[in-house]
């Protein structure tokens, strides 16, 4: 990870997970991650084709000119950009895995900006894993992001993490902090369904594949 913010999601995840597979999602606390939110997300499972924005930060809705909540995060990609981000949330979803990706969206007129996105498990009350809490922030805070829309995006390196496998930093982030305290005052629950999951699998290598955003029908909240 290279951004603050998703280094700071990551820790603040990783400490309420408190070593589980995931944290459940009614354990995240908006409070704790304010300075995050306009880059933070939830997906849903519905489908194997389908992950619903549950919310996004208005900063990623700024960025992108448009509302993200009920579009399918899958449908902003195509190809083999599609079919790498499709694994990367079985990974995540079934293997209690990270996917860290950095990506390249450009304009209609070819400007381009480069982005990391996180992704990370979240459980709900029974154990079962079908949220993904996630970020997705521009390297570079070009002017011009926000003003014009992205019209197409695409993969420039996915990589699958065992966050028990990965670098331990210095919990030094506010966020950080926050969820230590969180996970003090309020002892995790342990989840028999989310205490074993499947056999990982080898890290996935993105491809170079461009795209094109896709507006799908906005659901209301009794079709969520």
């Amino acid at each position: 990870m290279k951004h603050k913010t998703t280094q700071a999601l990551f820790d603040y995840w990783n400490v309420m997970r408190a070593g589980r597979p995931a944290p459940l999602r009614s354990e995240i606390e908006p409070g704790a991650i304010r300075r995050l939110l306009p880059h933070v997300f939830i997906l849903e499972r519905h489908d194997k084709q389908s992950y619903r924005f549950r919310l996004a930060g208005t900063g990623l809705c700024s960025v992108y000119g448009m509302e993200f909540r009920g579009h399918n995060f899958l449908s902003m990609w195509q190809d083999d950009c599609r079919e790498s981000l499709d694994k990367a949330l079985v990974e995540v979803t079934a293997n209690g895995n990270v996917a860290i990706v950095e990506y390249t969206a450009s304009t209609n007129d070819h400007r381009e900006a480069a982005f990391e996105m996180i992704l990370m498990p979240l459980a709900q009350e029974n154990g079962a894993i079908t949220r993904v809490l996630g970020a997705a922030v521009p390297m570079n805070e070009s002017v011009w992001i926000g003003d014009r829309l992205l019209a197409r995006q695409w993969i420039d390196r996915l990589k699958i993490a065992d966050p028990e496998r990965m670098p331990k930093r210095a919990f030094t982030q506010p966020s950080a902090e926050a969820a230590r305290r969180i996970v003090r005052e309020r002892p995790p629950v342990i989840s028999a369904a989310i205490a074993s999951l499947a056999h990982r699998r080898p890290p996935l290598r993105g491809e170079r594949s461009y795209l094109r955003l896709i507006k799908t029908a906005t659901f209301s909240d009794e079709q969520q």
